[in-house]
């Protein structure tokens, strides 16, 4: 009796010890997404900042459009951005471009490295040349950006249009 008792005191003491392991470890798991969860967080709101700026230009603060650009950007984003031009045309025609993003998903993750899929929605407004008069176009656009932490904030990489379509005005 005493082997038989002891075998159960053994397969007792070992299912506890299977149960605190999978508790703790369920703990750690928890722990983990959770901080994830906060990254993930800064992730969709970089890339949101980001197409909601690169999506805004107002043609009477031409300059306001570069430097904020800048601050979220990194690689080569950022130095297409630093040495580009505003297009004179647009300051002629009084382009005004406002953005709103809908949504953004990250669909990669990882300590440093980051993918995000945003879909957008956005005003352009401009004098046509031939009529003068004002027009206006409303699109929805899907971006696909690659953002990297630098010094602990995510900024933008890479980024891509993958499509855009117009938006029906239903009569307005």
């Amino acid at each position: 009796m005493t082997s038989a008792r002891g075998v159960m005191v053994a397969v007792g003491g070992l299912a506890g010890l299977l149960l605190v392991i999978s508790l703790f470890s369920g703990w750690q798991g928890a722990s983990r997404l959770r901080g994830q969860g906060d990254d993930m967080s800064e992730v969709e709101n970089a890339a949101r900042s980001f197409v909601e700026a690169y999506g805004s230009f107002d043609f009477r603060e031409p300059d306001a459009y570069r430097d904020r650009l800048l601050g979220l950007s990194t690689g080569v984003v950022h130095e297409a951005i630093a040495t580009s031009q505003v297009d004179p045309t647009a300051l002629g025609q009084q382009h005004t471009i406002s953005t709103e993003s809908v949504s953004v998903d990250v669909t990669a993750f990882s300590g440093d490295a980051a993918t995000a899929s945003a879909t957008s929605e956005q005003t352009r407004r401009a004098i046509d040349p031939a009529t003068g008069q004002l027009r206006e176009q409303r699109l929805r656009q899907h971006i696909a950006c690659r953002l990297i932490r630098v010094d602990g904030r995510w900024l933008v990489a890479e980024f891509r249009l993958t499509s855009q379509e117009p938006i029906e005005s239903n009569g307005r």
